[in-house]
Formats: structure tokens, C-alpha cells, sequence
């Protein structure tokens, strides 16, 4: 082989394998121990704004889910929705040009205003996108004198032209057990890992939202 062929080569894999490291760690952030409890920059993880106006639809049931933990030391009420209706609307708003919110009764209300023969369609055709979440799962765990969180979020997005792609972000986190606030920050924390996963799914599907 050439030496010319052989330094291409040489780049190639080491490109290769600067890729699988950055996407290693990108996993890792949402999964590994951490006693670090700092928020999350959401900047940092996308590219320049998606140029698309985005209407959260945020049913009731998503705004009230909560979370009751069962560990040893008591039980914690962690009121997840709102909390993520907060994290959600940061985040988006980085990821797309505009974003706002809009209360519903349920999500077959969100549902139903998808439909043009719905009154509120006209509302929701102001958008380029509506977007539906959801809390597919959330869990706590006490072990080894650590706290562990665990939280699925899902967010339907549906253009005005029918279309849609559904997008899940898997949040996870095992922290120190060294005080009583530990538990509120650890949760928060892990739902942003959570959020952080769901731009990752859009960058992902990145493609969708430019061509349509």
C-alpha cells in the first residue's frame, strides 16, 4: 500500500472513532453515576434553530403526573409535569425558531384538533408543527446508599400536512444520598437527561422538519 493510502486510512479510522466517543459520551451523560447536580445547557447539544413555529400541546393529565417514590428512608411526591412542561419549552425554544404552549383537556382533545373539522383547527394550522407529549414511564429506586431516577418522555409532532414522527427520550441517574434535597434535585435532573435525549431524536430526525 501506498503511504499517501495508508495516511487516509490511518484519518479514516481515527474520525471513526472520534464519532463513536462523542456518541458514547452523549449516552453516557444521561445514564452514568453523577453527584454532579448542575442544570443542564440545552444549547449545547443541538445545531442553529430548526426555522419551524411549534405548538406544545400540553394535555391535563401530562401537566399532573407525579411521581410517588417507595423508598426505605419515605416516600417523595415529585410533580414531574409541570416540571417537564418547563424543561420541554426551554429546550424546544433553543431547537426551533418559535415555540408556544397551549393547555388542554386530554390528549384525545389534542387529538382531536388535529382534525379539520375540529372549531380549534384553525388554531392549531397557525403552526408549522403541534407537538403532543407524554410520560411513558418514571421510576425511583434506593440503593447502596444512592437515589436512581428513571423517566421515559414521548412527544408526537404532526405537520400541518398530516404527517408525523414520534420521538422518545430515556432519562437516568443514580446520585449520592448525602441530603434531604438530593431526592428533588436528582429527579429534576434526570428529567432533563430525559429532555437532553429528545433533541438528540430531533437532530436525529432533523430531516423531517426541514423538508416539508
Amino acid at each position: 500500500m501506498k503511504p499517501i493510502k495508508i495516511v487516509v486510512v490511518l484519518m479514516v479510522v481515527m474520525l471513526g472513532c472520534f464519532t463513536m466517543a462523542c456518541s458514547e459520551h452523549r449516552i453516557s451523560r444521561e445514564s452514568a453515576y453523577t453527584s454532579d447536580l448542575t442544570s443542564l445547557n440545552y444549547s449545547q447539544y443541538g445545531r442553529p434553530p430548526i426555522p419551524v413555529k411549534i405548538l406544545l400541546l400540553i394535555p391535563d393529565e401530562f401537566d399532573r403526573f407525579e411521581l410517588l417514590s417507595n423508598y426505605k428512608t419515605g416516600g417523595t411526591r415529585y410533580t414531574l409535569g409541570r416540571d417537564a412542561e418547563r424543561e420541554m419549552k426551554e429546550a424546544f425554544g433553543i431547537e426551533f425558531a418559535k415555540v408556544e404552549v397551549l393547555h388542554v383537556q386530554s390528549e384525545d382533545t389534542a387529538m382531536e384538533m388535529l382534525s379539520p373539522n375540529d372549531p380549534k383547527n384553525a388554531q392549531v394550522r397557525a403552526y408549522d408543527y403541534v407537538a403532543i407529549p407524554k410520560f411513558l414511564h418514571a421510576d425511583s429506586m434506593e440503593r447502596h446508599e444512592k437515589y436512581g431516577f428513571e423517566i421515559d418522555l414521548q412527544v408526537e409532532f404532526t405537520a400541518i400536512d398530516g404527517s408525523s414522527v414520534t420521538i422518545k427520550g430515556h432519562g437516568k441517574s443514580m446520585i449520592e444520598m448525602y441530603a434531604q434535597s438530593t431526592r428533588e434535585k436528582g429527579a429534576n435532573l434526570t428529567l432533563q437527561y430525559a429532555v437532553s435525549a429528545l433533541l438528540d431524536g430531533i437532530e436525529k430526525q432533523r430531516d423531517f422538519f426541514l423538508n416539508r
